[in-house]
């Protein structure tokens, strides 16, 4: 079956991202995020047909006490992946779901309640699982570049309320902080969160008949896997060229990105991966300025991974709701002027797998 209904996200919400403690509790945190994404759509949870939930470490049955404590006891909870990119697998299958026509409505749903794959160690952070580091190291990215893309996270948060830190950073402050691997420093990796997001999907025709906005809708996605999980950047560049092949448009047609950071090196890769830039210029990119307001995409203006946080499966749809944000021009002062079309990009460095997702704003 062809997937030829368009797919509408009408409601969007997030429980801020918070520093991981024993007694976190997952049921209440999904719970929070969920009955902010049926408050922001308006819509009784009594109507959603299915809840696709995403967390990294909760057992298979706790779905149901999320569901439940947002008052959606009796509908359909399915567990879609243990990985930290389940938010990006579960929004997949709704949309999938909602596009064939087996599915009117469906709300999804990302949860992390203890430390997602960066973890702390003393005064160090661990280096990703892909160590883009030693890939940047050897095509001879400089420690400035990484610094900037830092500084550019933490300016970004520092407009988003909903930010765990809002403290802007001079570019000075970061190359001093502990390294490690020579280039990647402390603050160019992200700390571990807990938190959730959430998402309502539905066709038009159900928003139509419940009043629902439709004004963002997922115009594509793409994605990939690399066996042996160690060639991110490619499963990332085979996503991306998918997704825009669906959607019948190109990187220069991009508003604002909303990627995985989860260091600053894995940004840095990303913007050739995704096609934001050819092949040898992501670091003048960088250094012009290009990835901010003003210049040619805005990059992560929620703050992203370095700047909220690494809250695992609740990542991508926090990605989703900040697009859906400011594609409703509804982002107040981190609004990207203009957003039209915008691009998700949620990755598993374990398993290799990317998840590129293209979303679109009708007419206001």
């Amino acid at each position: 079956m062809a997937m030829n209904r368009s797919v509408h996200v009408a409601g969007v919400g997030l429980a801020p991202f918070i520093v991981p403690q024993p007694d976190t509790n997952a049921a209440l945190l999904g719970a929070h995020a969920a009955s902010a994404a049926l408050a922001d759509a308006s819509l009784n949870g009594s109507l959603v047909q299915r809840a696709l939930v995403a967390s990294a470490n909760q057992g298979a049955d706790w779905p149901f006490a999320a569901t439940c404590a947002a008052e959606m006891a009796g509908i359909p909870a399915f567990r879609v992946s243990p990985d930290d990119i389940g938010g990006a697998q579960a929004l997949c299958r709704a949309r999938e779901a909602v596009a064939k026509g087996s599915l009117e409505c469906a709300l999804v749903l990302g949860v992390q309640a203890g430390g997602a794959c960066s973890k702390p160690s003393g005064a160090h952070v661990e280096a990703p699982a892909c160590s883009p580091c030693t890939e940047m190291r050897l095509i001879g990215a400089r420690k400035e570049t990484f610094a900037r893309i830092a500084g550019k996270a933490r300016l970004h948060a520092a407009r988003n309320p909903l930010a765990p830190e809002r403290r802007g950073m001079e570019l000075s402050e970061i190359p001093r902080s502990d390294a490690f691997e020579e280039l990647l420093v402390r603050l160019t990796c992200s700390v571990p969160r807990a938190g959730a997001a959430a998402a309502v999907l539905c066709s038009a025709d159900f928003a139509r008949r419940h009043r629902l906005d439709k004004r963002v809708s997922i115009a594509a996605q793409g994605v990939e896997r690399m066996v042996g999980g160690d060639d991110v950047p490619r499963a990332s560049e085979c996503a991306a060229r998918k997704a825009y092949a669906e959607a019948g448009v190109g990187p220069e047609h991009l508003d604002l990105v909303e990627l995985h950071d989860d260091c600053a090196a894995s940004e840095l890769l990303a913007y050739e991966s995704l096609h934001l830039v050819p092949k040898g210029s992501a670091e003048q990119f960088v250094l012009d300025g290009e990835n901010t307001y003003g210049g040619l995409v805005v990059t992560n203006p929620s703050g992203g991974l370095l700047g909220l946080g690494n809250a695992g499966a609740a990542n991508a749809l926090a990605q989703c709701t900040e697009l859906v944000w400011q594609l409703r021009g509804a982002a107040r002062l981190r609004q990207v002027d203009g957003a039209r079309t915008a691009l998700q990009h949620s990755v598993d460095h374990k398993s290799g797998t990317c998840v590129v997702t293209l979303y679109r704003a009708e007419e206001r």
